[in-house]
């Protein structure tokens, strides 16, 4: 794997450890527990959110593979089956791993297409790294305001 490639590879499985690690121990509550009903996503749905969006942006657009996604129900997800969501990560980390596997140079330089814009098949894969960098600020702050929550109703 290419130097450049390795890094991204490296990065985005250190991001998916630590939304691991903001799971869990979570109980189910804790996990679809929004913390404005209309204006924030729980944990659980950022967590698929982000399954969805490296689909798209790493599988598709730079890998060329077929996905089928449905975006709004990602923030619909409930944690039903954190199994499920488990295995699905093991799944996409091992499919992003042959793409970047694959990477040279020049395909980095590539020009990948979402279908209205063009980008590099690098910036690509570094949206990615910032969209995960993003939600799992988003779902550091949920767990410790439900924390926080749980903590302030057991004072009562």
């Amino acid at each position: 794997m290419l130097p450049e490639a390795q890094t991204y590879a490296d990065v985005l499985r250190a991001a998916r450890a630590r939304i691991w690690a903001l799971l869990d121990g979570a109980s189910r509550d804790a996990l679809d527990w929004h913390p404005t009903p209309d204006a924030s996503n729980s944990i659980y749905a950022l967590a698929a959110h982000c399954l969805g969006a490296e689909r798209r942006w790493i599988h598709q657009i730079v890998g060329g593979r077929a996905i089928v996604r449905d975006r709004d129900a990602e923030f619909r997800a409930l944690a039903e089956n954190l199994a499920t969501l488990q295995t699905t990560y093991a799944e996409v980390a091992i499919q992003t791993e042959r793409i970047l596997n694959e990477a040279t140079l020049d395909t980095l330089s590539e020009a990948k297409s979402d279908g209205k814009n063009s980008y590099a098949a690098r910036w690509c894969i570094l949206h990615i790294v910032e969209h995960y960098s993003e939600h799992l600020g988003q779902m550091a702050l949920t767990r410790q305001l439900w924390e926080n929550r749980a903590a302030r109703l057991n004072e009562i």
